[in-house]
């Protein structure tokens, strides 16, 4: 449906410049933003996979079962059923980590690998178990500390203060986070009652 919509947008486009004769200027400037958004892309590229691949240098050397050990006294309030050696600690880790980054398109693949880890010590295969509901309401709430990606962009698009947006959103994604968790939490709490 929206691609139908796009095309007759770009269609009565060049029929209002048919119409006014600026098909010149028009095709010139579709021109030019094409070129932009190249430009913007392979900037964007780059950036992005030194972080991917950062982050899967982390994973081969073991980085994340040290971080998963650090952070294991907080997972283990939240995912108390996991147990301490299993790999899924180590994709949540990754995955939480490429999040408190802002590295969301590196926090994907990882949360996929997250979710299929948390499967494997799921108790009743096919259905969400507590620890996939936790771990979706803390990487959905998408607490970010750094958030690059978003940096990036506003450096590509020639922002003065690209970093301007930090605590802004620190405080908004740490507040999405809490409210997921807490919403989790209450409807638990009301199930077990009901």
């Amino acid at each position: 449906m929206i691609n139908k919509i796009w095309f007759t947008l770009f269609f009565l486009g060049y029929l209002v410049a048919g119409a006014t004769g600026q098909v010149e200027e028009t095709t010139l400037s579709l021109i030019h933003s094409m070129e932009e958004s190249v430009k913007f892309s392979l900037g964007i590229i780059g950036f992005l996979s030194f972080w991917s691949g950062l982050l899967r240098i982390a994973e081969e050397a073991g980085v994340t079962k040290q971080l998963a050990r650090v952070l294991h006294p907080l997972l283990h309030r939240l995912f108390p059923k996991i147990p301490r050696d299993s790999s899924a600690l180590g994709c949540i880790t990754l995955s939480l980590a490429a999040n408190l980054l802002g590295l969301s398109h590196a926090a994907t693949p990882l949360g996929v690998k997250a979710m299929r880890e948390l499967e494997k010590i799921n108790p009743t295969p096919g259905e969400v178990s507590e620890e996939m509901a936790i771990y979706l309401a803390l990487i959905l709430g998408g607490i970010s500390f750094i958030p690059s990606t978003i940096i990036a962009i506003r450096v590509q698009a020639g922002s003065q203060q690209p970093s301007s947006v930090i605590l802004p959103l620190l405080l908004t994604t740490t507040i999405g986070t809490s409210v997921a968790l807490l919403v989790h939490f209450i409807i638990k709490k009301t199930q077990r009652r009901g």
